[in-house]
């Protein structure tokens, strides 16, 4: 089952790049026949090439961008859920995962929160047992600890500390904190995604700009 999935995956993969190339190609066709073909006859030909060749790398990357993108969320949507999981089906006695730990009534115990999530490293499952690799994983592990405790200790008063990472009540829970963490996380990607794709739209608009300078001085000589 796993493997018709992963088999269907890499089909729709391989259709999204094809229609990608296709839509690049016929945008370079068209704008080659509106923009390109105004060229000096010296350099027409180079550009009707160039036009051609980065409108299609940036179709194709604009998609493996958005695709490595979607991929990366899933995974992360994926071991969120199997790190919760592990943690409430392997602890279930222990008392954060059983009870979670209520920021109202432990008021402004910095020292107490920081005992409650320093201990969270020790019921962790192993990168091994999420299948991940051991440096991403303890990247991600020590960037997940430093961040929670900043968000809760900036605060003057834990009892009015509502964020992402709490459940309704000022509750924290692994699940809160987990949910917490994956959104953060995601969110950090889709800003990295969007960043990259700028960059790409950014040439794009650099290279329409320069066409048609090159045409509206063609056209001015003429």
């Amino acid at each position: 089952m796993r493997q018709s999935l992963f088999l269907g995956g890499e089909v729709m993969n391989l259709i999204f790049l094809t229609l990608s190339a296709i839509i690049g190609i016929g945008v370079a066709i068209i704008y080659n026949r509106f923009v390109i073909k105004g060229y000096p006859d010296y350099k027409r030909k180079s550009g009707y090439v160039t036009t051609v060749v980065l409108f299609l790398i940036f179709a194709l990357m604009i998609s493996c961008i958005i695709n490595v993108g979607s991929i990366v969320n899933s995974a992360i949507k994926d071991h969120s859920g199997k790190l919760e999981h592990h943690v409430i089906n392997n602890f279930p006695e222990n008392e954060f995962v059983k009870n979670g730990l209520d920021l109202t009534e432990i008021n402004n115990d910095i020292a107490k929160l920081n005992s409650t999530i320093n201990g969270l490293k020790k019921i962790l499952p192993s990168n091994e047992e999420l299948g991940v690799n051991k440096i991403i994983y303890d990247f991600v592990v020590d960037y997940a600890i430093k961040e929670l405790q900043k968000r809760l200790n900036v605060v003057e008063n834990s009892a009015k500390t509502i964020n992402s990472f709490t459940e309704e009540g000022n509750v924290l829970t692994v699940s809160s904190i987990i949910n917490g963490l994956q959104k953060d996380v995601i969110k950090f990607i889709n800003i990295i995604v969007l960043i990259i794709v700028f960059i790409f739209v950014l040439i794009i608009v650099i290279y329409v700009i320069y066409t048609l300078n090159v045409v509206k001085r063609e056209n001015k000589y003429k």
